[in-house]
């Protein structure tokens, strides 16, 4: 997530005052109850504020982890950013990978994408659903990441934020990620947009790596990017964070290929990162599973590199028994008016 330069922003004022102007039209209408769809399953949707990545992945996939070993069927619906010729978004096959026995609903139409699933769900997991008022949703959770909160920052264009930070009412919880700690000033600022403190802080964990080398793959431990040589190639909406937990791992980061969110990666692409990654001296790249879903068609070109993914958690600091709590109470309380 990054600002425009201050001239930016100035020059920018206008288009921001258009888009805030139809942000708030678009809001009275929903909040009139116009144009919104309940789907046969309870929905909980997942989201932000602003524009980039505070975790809402991880998120959704330890909601709908959790609702599995419940005895509930979750599926998720996603709107399937840059699906590319596949028709498959690097967010569903990232899903796809790691929990397969949950349904994906991909399209931007995702009433029409949740009615076409083979089978009825037991519920549902709203990808990036704050902003997609068409779907009643019966828990509202709004992710705000701890590094880089965007309260402080302006509507889009000239910020980040897709909304005024008065949108956080509208959510049932506020859920922190990326947290080192708790932040008694962001809790405040959040409590006085929100009217509730968060209802939880979590952190990104990595819990370990998975290696690509030579067509083999396999489990390693995160202490392996300790003293290693690494190039970096991150499609994601906040690759500061990824770099970080590099750095605290001991990787030396000796480059880095700018990548832009959702990017698509052909045969001449993965080529070009595997030759500048070793004429860089690095010993492996990193990258992450949204990307090596891509990346791994053209596996036959990054030749000797060792390619390492990092697995990714959701790890509480403050507030797990609520969270979960909030989720049971909602499919509860959907079960009860089904009759």
């Amino acid at each position: 997530m990054h600002d425009p330069p201050r001239w930016a922003s100035i020059l920018l004022a206008p288009a921001t005052l258009v888009y805030a102007t139809v942000v708030e039209c678009r809001r009275r209408r929903f909040d009139a109850g116009t144009g919104v769809i309940r789907v046969d399953a309870p929905v909980i949707s997942v989201g932000n504020i602003v524009a980039g990545g505070t975790g809402k992945s991880p998120v959704c996939r330890t909601i709908a982890s959790h609702l599995l070993r419940a005895g509930n069927r979750p599926a998720i619906a996603m709107r399937g950013y840059r699906a590319g010729a596949t028709g498959v978004s690097d967010e569903a096959a990232e899903y796809a990978s790691l929990i397969p026995e949950v349904p994906i609903a991909v399209g931007a139409d995702r009433v029409a994408t949740i009615a076409s699933l083979k089978d009825p769900p037991g519920s549902i997991v709203l990808d990036d659903g704050f902003q997609h008022r068409r779907v009643h949703r019966d828990l509202d959770i709004v992710l705000v990441d701890a590094v880089h909160s965007g309260l402080d920052r302006g509507m889009l264009p000239s910020g980040p934020r897709r909304e005024p930070r008065s949108a956080l009412r509208r959510a049932d919880a506020v859920v922190v990620t990326r947290a080192s700690k708790i932040d008694p000033v962001l809790a405040a600022e959040i409590e006085r947009h929100h009217g509730r403190p968060p209802l939880a802080w979590t952190r990104h964990a990595w819990t370990g790596l998975t290696s690509h080398h030579r067509g083999v793959e396999s489990a390693r431990p995160v202490s392996d990017l300790n003293g290693r040589r690494v190039a970096t190639a991150f499609g994601v909406g906040n690759p500061d964070s990824i770099r970080r937990s590099i750095e605290a791992a001991g990787g030396i980061i000796v480059h880095d290929v700018p990548v832009r969110d959702h990017a698509a990666y052909d045969a001449d692409r993965v080529s070009s990162i595997a030759a500048v990654a070793e004429a860089a001296g690095a010993e492996a790249i990193v990258t992450t599973l949204k990307d090596w879903v891509k990346i791994g068609r053209h596996v036959d070109r990054i030749g000797a590199m060792p390619v390492l993914v990092p697995t990714l958690e959701i790890e509480f600091l403050a507030g797990k028994a609520g969270f979960f709590e909030a989720i049971d109470a909602t499919i509860k309380r959907a079960a009860s008016a089904a009759g």
